[in-house]
């Protein structure tokens, strides 16, 4: 039972990462902007 994975492999799960991380990025872009939107839209 080895814990090594190939480069590809590793590359792999950066690109699935980075995509992650792009999702989760616009999720919260998009929560700030709904959570100000209607901040505003109630003053």
């Amino acid at each position: 039972m080895s814990d090594h994975h190939t480069d590809e492999e590793k590359e792999l799960m950066r690109q699935e990462d980075s995509k992650l991380d792009a999702i989760a990025a616009v999720v919260i872009i998009l929560s700030l902007t709904a959570a100000a939107y209607f901040w505003v839209s109630s003053q």
